[in-house]
């Protein structure tokens, strides 16, 4: 069967699969609290340093990050996009005021809208190519466009997707839904060879919302790029 978008398996990202994703993002934000820290970091860098212009979420899930962010630059602007044709429906009807795009085969080729931010939120981790993946990515932004990208932060390779695995072993699943394990300079390398510049980087740490180094307590890196390398780096905004 042919490979969607470049993705590991797409049967992979199933309703449940995503519902079970969701669950962790509302214990992240409600209990532990990172995954509200890095959500708003993200927003709070955007409208410091995006022009005005249209957002798309890319690998949107359940819709949580798609729907804060059009609370702050409104429904009209933010746009989410999914390979699971069942969550992007599901979405739909939650969010009935934002728009989502549903990811084929066809999508990167035919999308014709240019955004001035795209958010690429715990999704390269899962990507096979992931450079070919980021150019794709590149095509859709504006001259002056921000991509958003964060990976996990794990000590071992999937730690961070206990859950997800597991779900999967009993799908009769043997591979880690993470394909690779970041750090700084290996997702610079990728950026670099795609043809992106990192602006500026932010550790979210599951314990402090302040601290911005490599620790064994971070839960993702985030950070921002931009495709013209000769840009100067831009100052982040406070955590």
């Amino acid at each position: 069967m042919k490979k969607i978008n470049n993705h590991a398996d797409i049967s992979t990202y199933t309703l449940l699969y995503q519902r079970l994703v969701g669950a962790k993002v509302i214990f992240g934000r409600k209990f532990m609290r990172h995954k509200q820290w890095e959500m708003n970091h993200v927003a709070n860098y955007l409208l410091e340093n995006a022009d005005n212009g249209r957002i798309l979420d890319i690998g949107c899930s359940t819709g949580y990050l798609t729907n804060h962010l059009s609370k702050q630059f409104g429904p009209g602007i933010v746009s989410g996009a999914d390979i699971s044709l069942a969550s992007i429906q599901r979405n739909r009807s939650l969010y009935d005021k934002i728009n989502f795009y549903h990811i084929n085969d066809n999508f990167y080729q035919d999308h014709k809208t240019k955004y001035a931010a795209i958010t690429l939120m715990h999704v390269l981790e899962h990507i096979e190519k992931p450079v070919p993946f980021l150019k794709n990515i590149i095509k859709l932004l504006d001259k002056n466009g921000i991509l958003v990208v964060s990976v996990p932060q794990e000590r071992i390779r999937g730690d961070l997707a206990l859950f997800e695995n597991i779900y999967n072993l009993f799908r009769g699943k043997f591979k880690n839904v993470h394909l690779r394990n970041y750090n700084y300079d290996t997702l610079n390398t990728e950026l670099t060879k795609a043809g992106l510049n990192i602006q500026y980087h932010k550790y979210n740490n599951m314990l402090n919302r302040n601290s911005n180094k490599q620790s064994l307590t971070n839960h993702a890196l985030i950070v921002y790029t931009k495709a013209n390398k000769n840009l100067e780096p831009q100052i982040g905004p406070k955590a």
